[in-house]
């Protein structure tokens, strides 16, 4: 992987995409669309958050239940690998959290059947899988040393502060590195496509 400025991921796809650009996306005001979150299974196609029968707008752990592929949004914050397993050849993994505005339209290609779920209570977390999270909702502000824990991939925040290839070995090749020492504050939105990464108090 090539590390791209603004937090930008370029992955090559077993699923006919060539790259793809992954972006830290700003979650300040998810409160109000929390409780719409309604469980849905949907199968390859686009549908439109907010629009009848697609998806509610909401916060979501998505996953797939048959079939692997590609899922991107219409707002670029969201364009990952999909599967019932991970695959870290591929970057693929097997579920990803995040919050759906209305008016955003979803994507789901060479996917059978996607899962969406409505996402429970949120409270501070160290371990944290693949997606969208909010420090003073998800992580508690401080300072901390990141490590991935399963697969590898970007992880970056919304203001640009941090924005780092991480796996769980180097390669100096990509620029890839096995922790990163962050300083996260109150609304910053930590994004990550890593299958699952571990969040050290320093």
């Amino acid at each position: 992987m090539n590390k791209l400025s603004k937090f930008g991921l370029t992955t090559v796809l077993a699923c006919s995409m060539a790259s793809a650009t992954f972006i830290g996306v700003s979650l300040r005001n998810t409160d109000v669309v929390y409780a719409k979150a309604q469980q849905v299974t949907l199968g390859a196609g686009t549908f439109k958050v907010g629009k009848t029968k697609d998806i509610k707008p909401g916060r979501y752990i998505i996953k797939t239940t048959n079939g692997s592929g590609n899922i991107s949004d219409s707002t670029g914050n969201i364009n990952i690998i999909l599967g019932q397993t991970t695959d870290n050849d591929s970057g693929q993994i097997d579920s990803y959290t995040t919050t759906l505005k209305k008016g955003d339209s979803v994507k789901i290609e060479g996917i059978e059947a996607t899962s969406f779920a409505p996402a429970g209570k949120r409270t501070y977390q160290t371990q944290l899988n693949a997606g969208d999270w909010i420090v003073g909702k998800d992580i508690k502000p401080g300072s901390y040393v990141i490590t991935a824990l399963q697969g590898s991939g970007n992880i970056g925040t919304d203001d640009g502060d941090v924005n780092e290839i991480l796996g769980t070995t180097s390669d100096s090749d990509a620029g890839q590195v096995t922790k990163v020492t962050v300083n996260l504050t109150r609304g910053q939105v930590l994004s990550t496509n890593i299958e699952q990464i571990e969040l050290n108090k320093k």
